[in-house]
């Protein structure tokens, strides 16, 4: 999988020869196109949606945007990862609202629904801590869905995934500077409201997932033995990303982006076996000339 922050000339020398090598028919270097990319629109999905099943629709119906258009891209306007991801950008933002969206889009709502859930001290289960990391982690999340969508995908991709503001304000087709103003003002509407409850965001709040773990699962909001953000095997955001992002961190980069950078960076479904059955169809093998 190719990261989304290697700027290096070598990653897309390495994308145009695959795509001129896709569009005279070659398979398997369509494969290889997508495979180096679908991690990370996946994991775009799955934070704009909170739900991997809505994320692996996504990112399928993404991956065909980007296929059907393959021939129309020209590396000499810019990187092949900012053509897609600028296409991912665009479906995401336009895309029919998700049922989390329906759930989850007022902060003040949402942070006094997280306070109100009884504290349970002395409550243990056998699977504690896993349940602890699966709450805070959908917490966060879900304190991501109350932002609109713009601010969601601008916090994804500068907050998170640490993109600089050149790219990030071509991705979301903004000035450097409006890409910089969006994130800080994501953020902030996140630590306003994360900071006041939060015992992660501030060590002095009361809020502790170890004391909401029995609610949740009462409400049948967590469940151990199917773990939806929680993925230990997984790695960190932050193991996943080999940019560093010195100039950017000066910029607007503190310590509260730390906790979302502790989030699994998750395993996109296997798309191979989708991509050999779609490349059957006429259209496919029009474009591919296979």
């Amino acid at each position: 999988m190719g990261s989304l922050f290697n700027e290096q000339h070598e990653s897309n020398r390495a994308d145009t020869r695959l795509i001129r090598e896709a569009l005279d028919g070659n398979k398997q270097s369509l494969e290889k196109l997508i495979l180096r990319h679908q991690g990370w629109i996946y994991n775009i999905a799955f934070k704009m949606v909170m739900d991997p099943d809505d994320a692996a629709d996504i990112t399928q119906e993404i991956l065909i945007k980007a296929i059907t258009s393959l021939s129309s891209y020209n590396p000499e306007r810019g990187a092949f990862r900012t053509w897609i991801y600028r296409i991912t950008a665009n479906h995401v933002l336009a895309m029919k609202k998700k049922k989390f969206e329906y759930r989850i889009h007022d902060m003040e709502t949402y942070a006094s629904l997280i306070e109100k859930m009884p504290d349970d001290r002395a409550g243990s289960h056998p699977e504690q801590k896993v349940l602890e990391e699966e709450i805070k982690t959908g917490c966060m999340m879900g304190m991501m869905m109350c932002l609109n969508r713009r601010e969601r995908l601008v916090f994804i991709l500068g907050g998170i995934f640490g993109l600089k503001d050149t790219e990030g304000g071509t991705i979301m087709d903004v000035s450097r500077e409006n890409f910089r103003k969006m994130l800080s003002r994501a953020r902030r509407k996140i630590i306003t409201h994360m900071g006041g409850f939060c015992g992660h965001a501030n060590p002095e709040n009361p809020c502790r997932c170890a004391h909401k773990v029995n609610s949740f699962l009462n409400l049948g909001m967590a469940d151990p033995e199917k773990l939806r953000y929680h993925h230990p095997a997984q790695p960190k955001v932050r193991e996943v990303i080999t940019e560093k992002y010195e100039t950017f961190k000066d910029l607007y980069y503190d310590p509260f982006f730390e906790l979302y950078l502790d989030q699994p960076f998750y395993r996109s479904p296997d798309m191979t076996q989708w991509i050999r059955e779609i490349l059957q169809h006429e259209q496919f093998k029009d474009i591919f000339d296979l």
